[in-house]
């Protein structure tokens, strides 16, 4: 369900603590309003340092960005040449890979043969002694291919040395290459790690950028708040006192005991204004962004959309007002200068100066979420020790 605007919020606390303060001063006391108009001014200070402060965490938050998206542009660009580093080792070990393949298989065969060669060597050197004078011509033969097969065996011998120098040369760089290929790997998949990282902690920075600008656009309209109020606050004290002295010449005090004496006794027993659940309490907040805090007077209550709001107890309503995005709001006096303030409502049944009942309809809220707030004079009170917790 949507949430009351904060904004507004603090218009409709200001107008609760001056009119509450309206209501218990005298004619000469207009030094008191003064007092509250010296509080907004400092709250509009105080607005614009945490203004400010949003500002120049932004500024650094940026910076941060900045040097985050530098290092990962330099990381990629280095990542980039590591893998075509890692690509061109990858191409020339797969050459080197196959001239290993060719090398070893042609010193095989070049083994293979002067074995060969030699085994025929050593077995025809070997052959049966000659009975008769036919086989002169055989040995004669003989001895030839004998000299023929021994010197091939001596070409090849030579062969196989070469080829074996070949073959310990080609295993010898196919090696280094694939130390290289580790290597480069290695390197590129730390800093592909580095990328990720800085990329990760860009992104959590970034989110970070976007809570703090949308507190900076809260800070900055709260801010116009203020100032609009801090300039609308003498036209406000001034009909307020008026009504103030137009309620004292009514019939209004012969309708309403306001001092019986009895409203503390109320404590805890109250009905709730709105059936629902409290989402958001009473007191100091801090913020998560900015660690900034801020106090809020009241509760705010969300129930079901067109929910009736009713009067926690008797009194009579003091004030009605309104503000656009916000809805309307009135203040009911209590006995012994007690306050309650309801808004968020719209569809009022009820008009200024009239006497209402506890439990009474005063209207409905359109979003189901009200804002409620209980005042012992000028001071805010804590609504949930007042409520009874099983009335909401």
């Amino acid at each position: 369900m949507p949430k009351i605007n904060n904004i507004a919020a603090v218009y409709v606390g200001l107008v609760m603590t001056v009119f509450c303060s309206s209501l218990l001063a005298q004619s000469d006391d207009i030094l008191d309003q003064k007092k509250e108009l010296e509080k907004i001014r400092r709250e509009l200070e105080d607005s614009q340092k945490a203004l400010d402060s949003l500002k120049s965490i932004e500024k650094s938050v940026l910076k941060e960005i900045n040097n985050y998206e530098q290092q990962a542009s330099a990381n990629k660009a280095v990542l980039e040449r590591l893998n075509n580093r890692l690509r061109s080792v990858r191409r020339a070990a797969e050459k080197s890979k196959q001239k290993l393949d060719r090398s070893r298989n042609r010193f095989q065969l070049t083994e293979s043969r002067y074995l060969n060669n030699l085994n025929y060597y050593y077995m025809g050197g070997r052959g049966r002694e000659a009975d008769d004078a036919d086989e002169m011509d055989d040995e004669k033969n003989s001895f030839r291919r004998m000299v023929y097969i021994r010197a091939l065996a001596e070409y090849d011998k030579e062969d196989l040395t070469k080829s074996s120098k070949y073959l310990a040369l080609a295993e010898e760089d196919y090696s280094k290459l694939v130390s290289e290929e580790k290597l480069v790997g290695d390197a590129r998949k730390e800093k592909k790690s580095e990328v990720v990282i800085l990329t990760s902690h860009k992104e959590k920075r970034e989110r970070d950028l976007s809570k703090l600008r949308r507190k900076k656009e809260r800070e900055a309209d709260r801010l116009i708040t203020l100032s609009e109020t801090a300039r609308q606050m003498e036209d406000l004290i001034a009909r307020l006192e008026k009504a103030r002295m137009e309620r004292e010449g009514s019939d209004i005090l012969t309708l309403f005991d306001f001092s019986t004496g009895n409203f503390l006794s109320y404590k805890g027993g109250l009905p709730a204004p709105l059936k629902g659940k409290i989402t958001s309490g009473y007191g100091w907040k801090t913020d998560k962004v900015t660690f900034l805090k801020s106090f809020s007077p009241g509760i705010e209550i969300t129930g079901k959309k067109k929910s009736a709001v009713n009067s926690v107890a008797t009194g009579v309503v003091a004030y009605i007002g309104n503000l656009r995005g916000y809805g309307n709001f009135l203040i009911i006096e209590h006995e012994d200068g007690y306050y309650s303030m309801y808004s968020g409502l719209e569809s009022l049944i009820v008009e200024e100066n009239q006497v209402v009942t506890r439990g009474e309809k005063l209207g409905n809220t359109p979003t189901g979420v009200i804002k409620f707030e209980l005042r012992q004079g000028r001071d805010p009170i804590d609504p949930i020790e007042w409520i009874k917790i099983d009335s909401f």
